[in-house]
Order: C-alpha cells, then structure tokens, then sequence
C-alpha cells in the first residue's frame, strides 16, 4: 500500500468491504457523489465503527481516497454536520458527535415508547408526586378554577443512562391515585391505559426556547443559561377532556424534534 492509503486507513480504519470498511462510490449512479459519500460516512456512525470523539478523515484525504474533488467532500461534510453526526473543531479536524435522539411530533407516544423505537434503553427517575395549587395556564389547560389543587409529577428522565428531558405534568383530582405510585423507569402512557384502562388520544403542543436555571442544568449536566428546548403541552382522552398538561424541558444538544408539515390547498 503506499503511504497516503496507509495514512487514510491509520486515521479512518478503512478495511475492505468484506471486514466492515468502506464501500466504494459509483460515479455513474443517479445519487450525487456527495450523497453516496455522506451515507458512506452516516453509515459507519451508525454501526458504531466510528464512536463519539473519533476523528474523520481531512477532506484531502478522502478527496483522494474516494477519487472525487474537493467540493463534492466538502458537500458530504456540511450535510453531516447538518444532521448533527460531525463537528468541525477550528485547526483541530472533523469529529464524530454524539447521536442526537430525534422526536417525531407528528406522532403521539410517550418517552418510553419514542426510546425503544429507537432502541435505547428509556430511564427515569421521579423528584417530586405531590398536590400543588394550579396557576392560571394549568387552570385553564385542565379545566379546573385557578389556585385549586392538582397533581404534579416530576420526572428526571433518561436515554440510555444519561439524562435528557425534565418532565413536569399536572392532573386533575380526579387522578389522585396516581400520588400512591413510584414513576421512576414507568411509563405514565402505559400506567395510565394498563391500569387506569385511558389511552391519551391527543395532543397540542407549543414548542419555545429557555435557558437553563441552576437546578435544570445540574440535573441535565449542562451549563447554567444554556438554551434548551421548552414543550408546553395539553394531552386529551379519547372524549376530548383534558387529561394532563405540562411541561418538557429538553437538552436540545442531544434531542431534535421532527414536525411533519403539508400545505392545506
């Protein structure tokens, strides 16, 4: 092998096809170059042949490697970055990012049931069940009189061990059998159906940004005043009456949100 391949496989621990390493791109397929080699590159992280932290390649070296310029890289790159799977650090190189866990809005599931989609193992950890006094949104989002008392739950919850969404959802008195429960790695969706026989048909929900207060980012394990993501939302059961309201407070570094969109005409 000369010394630029071998260079290429000490950086990118390129292997043949047959070992897991890298496909070649076809020049003549209908799919962009810099399409094949993005998914080249997609798939490897994928697998988990490149790990978190791992550094790519420079755009020279698999310039060279796949035999394409170095606007067709440079295109592959940006669409990696796009997806939130690389990060360029400033004279440092290319490197593989942690996966970001991706939420799809147009479907209705809970935490638990999103994360074993996904295949990563959902957790979480109950800080608080208690009847508080509901303010003016809550009031309104459940129907009740402002100032009476509600359940709050709140919930710590984690994606394959590492925690990524504060939960804060308030009920009606008529769930307060739900202060006799633990929701630590339980499911409120599932609890709710399996033993309360309501299965949460419905949603609105109000997507903003906010900054981390002190206790958020502890509990994230960012910094204090970092943007999050912030989810107000209102669930209904099958007859369209409110059956919680509350909040997501989300670390946007590691979650996305997918929205679906169609024009109406």
């Amino acid at each position: 092998r000369s010394t630029a391949r071998a260079d290429w496989v000490r950086t990118m621990g390129c292997k043949t096809e047959a070992q897991g390493g890298y496909r070649m791109l076809k020049q003549d397929a209908a799919t962009p170059l810099y399409e094949q080699l993005m998914n080249e590159v997609e798939r490897k992280i994928r697998e988990g042949y490149y790990k978190p932290g791992d550094k790519i390649a420079t755009e020279a070296e698999m310039a060279k490697e796949f035999g394409v310029s170095l606007i067709t890289v440079r295109k592959a790159v940006s669409l990696l970055m796009e997806k939130g799977l690389v990060i360029k650090k400033q004279g440092k190189g290319t490197f593989v990012t942690k996966p970001k866990y991706a939420r799809n809005m147009r479907n209705l599931q809970s935490f638990s049931e999103m994360c074993e989609q996904m295949g990563v193992k959902p957790g979480g950890k109950m800080l608080e069940n208690r009847l508080v006094p509901a303010d003016g949104k809550i009031a309104a989002s459940l129907g009740v009189e402002q100032g009476s008392r509600v359940v709050y739950i709140e919930r710590l919850r984690y994606a394959d061990q590492e925690p990524v969404v504060i939960e804060k959802n308030y009920f009606s008195l008529k769930y307060a059998s739900l202060l006799e429960e633990v929701f630590d790695d339980t499911s409120l969706f599932r609890f709710l159906r399996e033993k309360n026989g309501i299965r949460v048909s419905s949603s609105e929900k109000m997507i903003e940004l906010c900054r981390a207060t002190q206790e958020e980012a502890k509990l994230l394990g960012v910094k204090k005043g970092d943007y999050l993501l912030f989810v107000r939302s209102t669930a209904y059961d099958g007859q369209g009456e409110p059956l919680y309201a509350g909040v997501q407070i989300i670390n946007g570094d590691r979650f996305s949100l997918y929205v679906y969109e169609t024009n109406p005409e």
